[in-house]
């Protein structure tokens, strides 16, 4: 089953992004794309998840 609302926006998709890879959160992104920025911040503890070497086969399994 498909469910429309679990759905990220583009900026929330960027933020998360961001936050695996360890870039800084752009002030830019929408509330619940910071949201969710810092939620994963605070579940990592800001440590690197995907290295830049991994990234592509991450985004691609996406």
């Amino acid at each position: 089953m498909f469910i429309e609302d679990s759905l990220l926006t583009h900026d929330e998709r960027k933020a998360a992004e961001a936050a695996f890879r360890g870039l800084p959160l752009d002030a830019q992104w929408s509330r619940g794309a910071q949201n969710i920025y810092i939620g994963i911040l605070e579940v990592t503890r800001g440590r690197d998840i995907v290295g830049e070497d991994q990234w592509e086969e991450v985004a691609e399994a996406v």
